[in-house]
């Protein structure tokens, strides 16, 4: 059967050569409502198939349309092959050697086809996988078109202190005194569906923890650039977050303890 007929119904006419007609407009790697979970993997495949499937497990109660992009960034053959075998009905798997964070990112992105991206990387484990995370996320999306970004992060989470107890970096577990003193606004928004949620108008909301981003704001600030040799390694995060702080985004919390970080020891908040 020949294309012009695959899809047809019974009595519906074949297409017409006299009848010209451009498709419709369509941003093929900005798909409407599409999220693109970009999972970013380098070594310690334990720790990767622990955190894999724990989003699996959330990510699946959602009814809408999800793809799958994986990277392993440092040849590891196990993570290689999890991604290979894992039972996914839209994904992409790529492997390169090891060129940064930031670049392989880049390659994650630019790949994806979603309107909102899911950043993640291997060490941040799902630990409220009843939870539709995809859902809710949506609905915050639709509800205020001014938020770039949603943190995912749990808000106490120990084993990831860097910028805690900061309103300019993490202004979700900051009293009222460090957030006037850093002239940081923090907002508790509820959705048109009645999904409660956080709001902040930090500048530095951008980072390789794990968030969901538009891809506009992606298009706007991108692509990420990688720390100079010697140079502290969040100097490409600084970086898009000083891009991010120029628009007119703001940012939201899922308000929910969900990612936490693995395979680092606890350090004291300084």
């Amino acid at each position: 059967m020949t294309s012009s007929a695959r899809h047809l119904k019974p009595g519906q006419p074949r297409w017409s050569y006299s009848l010209q007609k451009y498709k419709p407009f369509r941003d093929v790697f900005a798909e409407k409502d599409l999220f693109s979970i970009l999972f970013l993997a380098c070594g310690r495949p334990e720790i990767t198939k622990r955190c894999l499937l724990s989003s699996i497990d959330c990510i699946s109660k959602y009814t809408g349309e999800v793809e799958w992009v994986f990277l392993e960034n440092g040849g590891d053959e196990q993570n290689y092959q999890l991604f290979q075998e894992v039972p996914l009905e839209r994904k992409v798997v790529i492997r390169q050697k090891n060129f940064g964070i930031s670049e392989g990112f880049n390659q994650l992105w630019s790949i994806s086809r979603g309107e909102f991206c899911v950043i993640l990387e291997n060490d941040f484990e799902n630990r409220l996988p009843s939870f539709n995370l995809l859902e809710h996320s949506l609905d915050i999306f639709h509800s205020n078109g001014d938020i770039g970004i949603i943190q995912l992060r749990a808000i106490f989470d120990n084993q990831e202190q860097w910028g805690r107890g900061k309103a300019e970096y993490w202004p979700w577990d900051c009293d009222s005194e460090e957030l006037d003193k850093k002239t940081v606004k923090l907002w508790h928004e509820e959705t048109r569906l009645g999904y409660k949620y956080l709001l902040a108008n930090h500048s530095n909301a951008w980072n390789n923890n794990p968030n969901i981003a538009r891809k506009q704001l992606y298009r706007e600030c991108g692509p990420l650039e990688e720390a100079e040799m010697g140079s502290d390694p969040r100097h490409g995060e600084t970086t898009m977050q000083e891009r991010t702080a120029k628009l007119k985004f703001v940012t939201a919390h899922i308000a929910k303890e969900l990612y936490y970080h693995c395979g680092r020891k606890v350090t004291p908040i300084t």
